[in-house]
């Protein structure tokens, strides 16, 4: 057994090697830069909690958090919900062939560069050249400013994440659909339930676990959104797109306050493992039959 123990240690080594350099080293040094302002010169001064209250004072850092819990809201359940439909729908086809070529369709989005994906889709958003507004115009619709306008620009940026997400999330319930035993629906049968009430008391229990996983992958996903965002709005038009991690990069890199981004940096960390923790405790059910 102590040899098992040290060969499986061995084998995920790499892994927390990995693991440590990428993600626990930059965490520590974001909290340990978080307490520290660079003054000029180049020097760095030790100033407590006082970078956090600073950022947490500041209305466009908030502003920030607001557009992205408004974007969040409009991407995550959108797409739990269809990845879902997509995936009963692909689920309940007989032809494994046709079943096998839907679902690579809806999974090619997923494989695209996010900034590739962005760049298309500002295109198709043009309010002059852009495909939709043509599609509109050909049905005697008004264009649309899309991208340009405060109030649709947070709408149009979570379709481009649901487009990029959909896929992901449609594997994994598919995934957990092939994986029910039969006989759960069979015996549902006999107990005379349809189809929906299957769906409701058999189904939707039973994949309570990847539900909940996906939901907390997209809300990790959507809080931290930056690469759609820089390349179509850059945060505009006036700010209303502009997300905590795109005003974070902003912070560090256009500003070099290194210590201010490292406050947003603990923020978000803190947020998501938050949000996280809860979910995970208020949603997950152990379900037996």
């Amino acid at each position: 057994m102590a040899r098992q123990r040290r060969a499986g240690f061995f084998f995920v080594l790499p892994a927390l090697v990995y693991f440590s350099l990428v993600f626990l080293v930059p965490l520590v040094e974001s909290v340990v830069g978080s307490f520290y302002r660079t003054v000029p010169g180049g020097e760095s001064r030790f100033v407590g909690l006082r970078l956090y209250a600073k950022v947490l004072d500041d209305p466009t850092f908030w502003q920030a958090v607001a557009n992205t819990v408004s974007l969040l809201g409009l991407s995550v359940p959108t797409t739990v919900v269809l990845a879902l439909a997509v995936a009963l729908g692909l689920h309940r086809l007989a032809s494994l062939r046709w079943r096998s070529v839907w679902t690579a369709m809806y999974f090619l989005p997923f494989s695209v560069s996010l900034v590739a994906a962005a760049l298309i889709w500002q295109w198709m958003y043009d309010p002059i050249y852009g495909f939709l507004n043509h599609l509109l115009g050909q049905v005697g619709l008004p264009a649309q400013k899309w991208l340009q306008s405060l109030e649709q620009v947070r709408p149009s940026l979570a379709l481009v994440n649901v487009w990029a997400r959909l896929g992901f999330d449609t594997i994994i319930f598919l995934a957990a659909l092939q994986a029910i035993p039969t006989e759960y629906y069979e015996a549902a049968s006999i107990d005379g339930a349809g189809p929906a009430r299957a769906l409701r008391h058999v189904t939707l229990p039973l994949l309570n676990p990847q539900i909940v996983m996906v939901t907390m992958l997209e809300l990790i996903f959507n809080f931290k959104v930056f690469d759609t965002v820089y390349a179509t709005t850059q945060g505009g038009p006036a700010g209303a797109s502009q997300t905590v991690i795109m005003l974070l990069y902003d912070t560090a890199f256009k500003y070099f306050r290194l210590g201010d981004a490292s406050v947003m940096a603990v923020f978000v960390f803190a947020t998501l493992l938050l949000v996280t923790l809860v979910q995970w405790r208020l949603f997950r059910r152990r379900i037996e039959y």
